[in-house]
């Protein structure tokens, strides 16, 4: 298991907002799932109304500040279920690790910077994978050893399964505009801010160690 040490902010946050601590934030998150999937599955042009679309907020849809959350995962029923249950395993993982106010406080963390975002640039939500992305990197960071069935039949370490995520998103950064370059770099801030200075120290004890092993040689 990672050992991630919280930043003292981090401490003082969870004595004084401990209020916003939302226990099993996982039944929330897969109840807009699906609704929003069933509602799509009865009319696509649920798709447009669920989305995070800043025009559309100041012209009264307020709701949709929540309802992007509802943009179904697939539109595969069995993919549907399996990617519930992987997201609801996920976010107890992640739970049971930190507790309620911490993995609240991360979540809310990417919701908002992703709502912020979207303002800022007038930038369209219509896909919620990033969001659920951050939320796997933070499982897998914490249980870099823990096996999962792929498919339900092949065993893989969420470590390995965290590097492709990665990977992935690195490509995208490669490849995409600029719009959707700082998009990612924003939606994935709250994982570089929990996880960013553990990382760095690590690296810097590792140097250190290199460079004290290469001094006996």
């Amino acid at each position: 298991m990672y050992r991630n040490q919280d930043p003292k902010w981090l401490g003082k946050l969870s004595r004084q907002l401990k209020w916003l601590a939302v226990p099993n934030i996982a039944i929330i998150f897969i109840t807009l799932q699906v609704l929003g999937f069933l509602f799509v599955l009865s009319d696509a042009a649920w798709f447009e109304r669920l989305a995070l679309i800043p025009g559309r907020v100041l012209q009264g849809e307020v709701w949709r500040l929540i309802t992007f959350l509802a943009l179904p995962l697939s539109l595969s029923p069995l993919w549907m279920i399996f990617a519930l249950w992987f997201m609801y395993f996920i976010l107890n993982l992640i739970e049971s690790e930190w507790g309620d106010f911490k993995t609240t406080f991360y979540v809310l963390v990417s919701l908002v910077l992703t709502v912020v975002f979207s303002f800022i640039f007038d930038y369209p939500v219509t896909e919620v994978s990033d969001f659920t992305s951050t939320l796997f990197l933070a499982a897998a960071a914490l249980y870099p050893d823990f096996e999962i069935r792929l498919y339900l039949v092949l065993p893989v370490k969420m470590k390995y399964l965290g590097w492709l995520a990665l990977a992935f998103v690195g490509l995208r950064l490669v490849h995409g505009s600029w719009i959707d370059r700082l998009f990612l770099v924003t939606i994935y801030s709250n994982y570089l801010v929990f996880f960013g200075p553990t990382m760095l120290s690590r690296l810097k004890d590792w140097n250190r160690r290199r460079n004290y092993r290469s001094k006996l040689r």
